[in-house]
């Protein structure tokens, strides 16, 4: 019981992991080629999403879909190194479906998010419970990819930390179910 109240008062927080080449070429290095993690926050969400540090050097990401069952009402992204717009709105890309669109600086390089870089901003109106958390909700552009300079669609399968909330909530309703 008291784990069921430390989960209540922690905010809750996503992580994932950029691992599958959904179109285009595969970057070099080895996956996960991204990182992302969506936390909670008052009025929203904060999202830190990292390009892996074992990245080749120079291929950066160019931007991010997201996908919400509610559209978030506003962003922030004042301070952030990378970020050139966030656009809310119905999207499609690579025949996916989308609601948000983070653009990245692509040059000059020195701005880009490269290999190791990280990018942090807020999405407003919305939680991580509001995120659809499913395959295919989550995808970042990389470019630059060797040997051609060409350009891959990555994106997250359904978090391995909602599979564990999950199995963690179906666990102790079995122990509920058996003290009865």
């Amino acid at each position: 019981m008291l784990g069921v109240i430390a989960l209540a008062q922690a905010p809750a927080s996503i992580v994932f992991s950029f691992n599958t080449v959904h179109s285009g070429s595969t970057p070099s290095g080895s996956s996960a080629w991204a990182s992302m993690t969506m936390t909670d926050i008052s009025g929203g969400v904060q999202i830190s999403l990292t390009n892996s540090p074992t990245n080749t050097s120079g291929q950066f990401i160019s931007k991010l879909n997201l996908l919400f069952n509610t559209l978030p009402t506003g962003s922030n992204f004042v301070g952030d190194p990378y970020v050139t717009s966030i656009s809310l709105g119905s999207y499609t890309d690579a025949g996916l479906g989308f609601n948000v669109e983070v653009d990245f600086k692509n040059a000059p390089p020195p701005q880009r998010l490269l290999p190791g870089g990280t990018s942090t901003f807020q999405l407003f109106g919305v939680s991580t419970s509001n995120f659809v958390g499913a395959n295919n909700s989550a995808m970042v552009h990389i470019q630059a990819i060797p040997p051609l300079g060409e350009s891959g669609k990555i994106i997250a399968p359904e978090p391995g930390s909602l599979i564990a909330i999950g199995t963690g909530l179906v666990s102790l309703l079995g122990l509920r179910r058996r003290r009865k």
